[in-house]
């Protein structure tokens, strides 16, 4: 019985196999009892049917006592041969066999002795007057024939009682058998059922602390310590779970603090402002995030290194150094000799450089039984090579305006040279030539002459003084070649009374100022020459660039050149290929194929995308 405690689905099994079986028993018991008692009814009826034939043939015997006659001993006759027929019928063979009840077996075995020997030879010989009161026997033999009739009743009967002792047991044993199948499934299935349903709501709703109180070797006593061994297995998982997402957060809360430091740093560290105030900020929330702490920063001066300063995020008295009286960003106010720590901390100390130069020390302090972290040290790394990095910038921004401003001063140098310059020249030449004249008492139309032309000279060195003003004053207020060809464009355009068609795609093609300077002054040039010259009622200007290469075109249907060009005009075309020389360049002015001029400058940019 060891297998059935086992399995729930064998037990009730079993349990359905017994029922089926006992109703098996119960169905085979009835055939075989209605089998049995099958022409029982009618084998009572023919045995009484022979006892009413025995009392007919008494009430006929009678008869012919009182009537003899051919009839009456006709019909005697005839219901002897009924009777005998009657007792010799098959339902009776049918219910009395000879290996059923041997008492009722032997009785008609008796009844039909009796009638064959002894009651009809008896009623026969009575018949021919040879015996008198023959009917004598038929008293006794009525009476065995009542007694088998009762046997018959009571032989019947018993099997109606097997069968319903047979119907009454089965039925018992499978209301037994149903009645321990349901406290099986009661104690053993809905129990434990409704113990995992419970404790798998509580488990659903994140209690997992709750366990199922059931024992037992069958399934459900399996799946209920499956459940509690996976329920505490779940509950240590959780459990450390939840210490893994503690220690998660804290790291991603750490990190998003050194990000958000990070972002703050090169925000603060990125700004327009004195070093001091941009490095504060940044030491003292390395403080909140870090164990580090004092921070100190010492800066030296790259012209003399002898000459540094400290920054230090706790300082009881303000640096000799500073001059800001209004600051106390680097003062901690609560702070007294007394109440400064002993110096008992670990320092750890960063150079503060690059790969060209060396700005200072950047010292972290830490107390010994705090030591930083593998991250946390990165962190500090990272913020002195973006201090680095940006002083670093500092200085490059600092020597590439001083570089700009040379270059300017030198593209302006340049610029006097080539035209003012070269104009006063030529005005002080014609100044010693008028000299020399006024010496030698020359005529007055050659002085006139001189004269005139140092009125000549004098309009072109203030009409050249006029151009460098206005390239220069368009170079400063909007920096760039696209803007100051566009003003340029627009000042040409009010002097010729129409608008002069202006293309210009560089595609982000920067040029150097002096590049600038150069193309701006011969296109001023070129457009000059076409306002005093040209007589033109379209001019277009055309600006292009591809990998470099810089175009410039300046078209106009005017007169064109003419075939002997007048000095003065010669004069602007030779500061025109000066200037294209300069650009390392070529310059062509030629009569365009519909007529007019057409300038083209051609050259290579030196500035580096």
């Amino acid at each position: 019985m060891f297998f059935l405690k086992q399995s729930i689905i064998t037990r009730i099994g079993a349990s359905m196999f017994a029922i089926s079986l006992m109703a098996i028993a119960s169905m085979i018991g009835s055939v075989i009892v209605a089998q049995n008692t099958q022409g029982d009814a009618a084998g009572i009826n023919d045995a009484g049917s022979l006892r009413m034939m025995s009392y007919k043939i008494s009430a006929q015997m009678a008869q012919y006592h009182t009537l003899p006659s051919p009839n009456n001993l006709a019909l005697v006759t005839h219901t002897f041969n009924q009777f005998e027929q009657q007792l010799n019928s098959a339902s009776l063979q049918q219910v009395i066999p000879a290996n059923g009840d041997i008492a009722l077996h032997s009785l008609y075995q008796n009844i039909i002795t009796q009638w064959q020997t002894k009651v009809r030879p008896t009623l026969e010989l009575e018949l021919t007057g040879q015996q008198v009161y023959g009917l004598a026997a038929m008293t006794a033999f009525v009476q065995d024939i009542d007694a088998m009739v009762l046997m018959l009743e009571h032989s019947t009967e018993s099997k109606i009682k097997l069968l319903s002792l047979v119907q009454a047991v089965s039925l018992s044993m499978t209301a037994l058998i149903i009645l321990i199948a349901m406290l099986d499934i009661k104690n053993n299935v809905v129990k434990p059922l409704k113990l995992l349903v419970k404790a798998a709501q509580k488990a659903g709703q994140g209690h997992l602390e709750g366990r199922v109180d059931y024992d037992s070797d069958d399934e459900l006593g399996l799946l209920a310590r499956t459940f509690n061994q996976m329920a505490s297995e779940l509950s240590k998982i959780y459990h450390n779970l939840e210490q893994r997402v503690e220690n998660k957060t804290s790291q991603l809360q750490k990190s998003n603090e050194a990000l958000q430091l990070l972002y703050d740093a090169s925000r603060s560290l990125n700004q327009q402002q004195d070093l001091c105030h941009r490095i504060m900020p940044v030491m003292q929330q390395l403080e909140t995030v870090t164990p580090f702490g004092p921070i100190d920063v010492t800066l030296f001066d790259l012209a003399d290194p002898n000459n540094h300063r400290t920054l230090s995020t706790q300082c009881a008295e303000r640096p000799s150094h500073c001059r800001r009286i209004e600051c106390n960003q680097c003062l901690v106010r609560s702070a007294s000799p007394t109440d400064l720590p002993v110096l008992t901390h670990k320092t750890l100390a960063l150079p503060i450089k690059t790969q060209d130069h060396y700005f200072g020390e950047f010292n972290a302090q830490y107390l010994p039984h705090k030591p930083p972290t593998a991250t946390e040290i990165k962190l500090i790394e990272t913020l002195v090579e973006n201090l680095a990095t940006s002083m670093s910038l500092d200085l490059k921004s600092d020597q590439d305006q001083h570089m700009s401003l040379i270059e300017e001063r030198s593209v302006i140098a340049r610029e006097l040279h080539d035209s003012l310059a070269q104009s006063l020249s030529y005005l002080k030449t014609q100044v010693s030539r008028l000299q020399i004249l006024r010496k030698k008492q020359a005529q007055p139309q050659h002085i006139d002459e001189v004269v005139g032309e140092l009125k000549t000279g004098l309009n072109n060195a203030y009409l050249q003084l006029r151009e460098l003003l206005t390239t220069f004053r368009l170079q400063l207020d909007a920096p760039g070649l696209e803007p100051a060809l566009q003003a340029t464009v627009t000042e040409f355009s009010q002097r010729l009374g129409f608008d002069i068609e202006y293309t210009c795609s560089l595609d982000h093609q920067r040029l150097t100022p002096n590049e600038e300077i150069h193309v701006l002054q011969l296109v001023r040039e070129a457009l000059a020459n076409v306002v005093k010259h040209a007589l033109a009622s379209e001019v277009s200007l055309k600006v292009t660039s591809h990998q470099g290469h810089i175009n410039v075109e300046i078209t106009d249907n005017g007169i064109g050149l003419p075939e002997q060009p007048d000095p003065s005009n010669h004069y602007g075309l030779i500061i025109m290929q000066d200037r294209t020389d300069t650009l390392g360049g070529q310059l062509s002015v030629a009569t365009a194929h519909q007529g007019g001029t057409q300038v083209r400058l051609h050259f290579n940019s030196k500035h580096i995308n």
